[in-house]
């Protein structure tokens, strides 16, 4: 059976059998046999259904925020099929046992579809949120605070992630446990802007550098090693970028305390996210960890173009300001050409 690889994995096949050639490592027989093993195609049908299911996903999760945030939408919705708050939660509830069972099946009938079997989990994922959405409304929960209607699903994900094996779940319950985390301290800190002395990019660098540890303890545990890509990635977007939010806002209290201040003040923030990128990037590269190499780089870069932006806007003329922006990005592509070809001479 032909392998079916995109232009860009084409051209570096021909290549590297072209190089083998010149090298006398095979001979022209040996290189026919090998270029006619794999299949170029013309459009990346892969690359557009992963493009697909996130984009319906992203439209799916939009909607379930719009109706579960939505009071009085959930009321309507309530009173139009006449039916009680609790009466829905249970019916929810079944039909998103139902739809992770019916993934599972489809799971088992075609494997090799791996992109729309866990897109099919995430309606499981859906009909749960919009379960405890319903349960909010009940006679039972009327007066549970906010953060326990995201706690709920979140559990149940976690606990549907592990025992399905289901990374697009885990995500969502990582997700989960930043908002509850969110909406828990909040209501913990009574509206204030400090929990236990955080602001919240604070509190978020704080849940990102767990979740970073969690993600490390899972590379020791074989039953779960599946998670622990998908939990390092989100780890490392709730630390930068709450790092990244601390060079801007620093640790306030209130937006009008951080509004009385220079940005020059909070320098020390900066150096700290300078200093932690520069050795996410030599860990990346003395590890062979592309993720976290990619993670420094961009947020280096993007703390570095925030100060130049934050202390030349006002003071540089707007000619001389883009030029210079022009020229650091000209040097970027530079650089990142260099080493591009390097890797192709290798």
């Amino acid at each position: 059976m032909d392998i079916k690889v995109n232009k860009r994995q084409g051209q570096l096949l021909n290549d590297t059998i072209a190089q083998w050639q010149q090298q006398q490592l095979i001979d022209n027989q040996q290189a026919q046999q090998l270029r006619q093993s794999y299949q170029i195609i013309s459009f990346d049908w892969k690359l557009l259904a992963v493009y697909s299911f996130w984009i319906a996903i992203a439209c799916f999760i939009l909607s379930v925020i719009l109706l579960v945030a939505d009071d009085y939408l959930i009321a309507l919705i309530s009173r139009l099929i006449n039916t009680p708050a609790s009466v829905l939660t249970i019916t929810s509830t079944i039909i998103a046992g139902l739809l992770f069972f019916l993934g599972v099946k489809r799971r088992q009938r075609y494997p090799e579809k791996t992109i729309s079997n866990e897109a099919m989990f995430f309606f499981g994922v859906l009909i749960t949120a919009v379960a405890s959405g319903f349960l909010s409304h009940t006679t039972l929960a009327l007066h549970w605070r906010a953060s326990v209607f995201i706690l709920i699903p979140t559990a149940i994900y976690i606990v549907i992630g592990i025992q399905l094996r289901s990374v697009l779940v885990w995500l969502f319950a990582l997700l989960g446990v930043g908002l509850w985390v969110l909406t828990e301290t909040s209501y913990l800190a009574q509206d204030h802007y400090l929990f236990w002395g955080m602001n919240i990019p604070l509190r978020f660098a704080v849940v990102g550098a767990l979740i970073i540890g969690l993600s490390a303890s899972l590379k020791y545990n074989s039953r779960l090693l599946f998670l622990h890509e998908a939990t390092l990635f989100v780890g490392l977007m709730y630390f930068f970028n709450a790092l990244w939010m601390l060079t801007i806002f620093g640790n306030y209290d209130s937006l009008s305390a951080w509004s009385h201040i220079k940005q020059i003040e909070l320098w020390g923030w900066s150096v700290a996210m300078v200093f932690i990128t520069l050795s996410a990037i030599f860990y990346g590269i003395k590890n062979n960890n592309p993720l976290i190499r990619a993670f420094g780089i961009i947020f280096l870069l993007l703390c570095l173009y925030s100060r130049y932006f934050e202390f030349f806007w006002g003071t540089l003329h707007k000619a001389l300001f883009f030029a210079i922006l022009a020229l650091s990005f000209w040097g970027i592509g530079s650089r990142a050409e260099k080493i591009w070809q390097l890797g192709n001479k290798n």
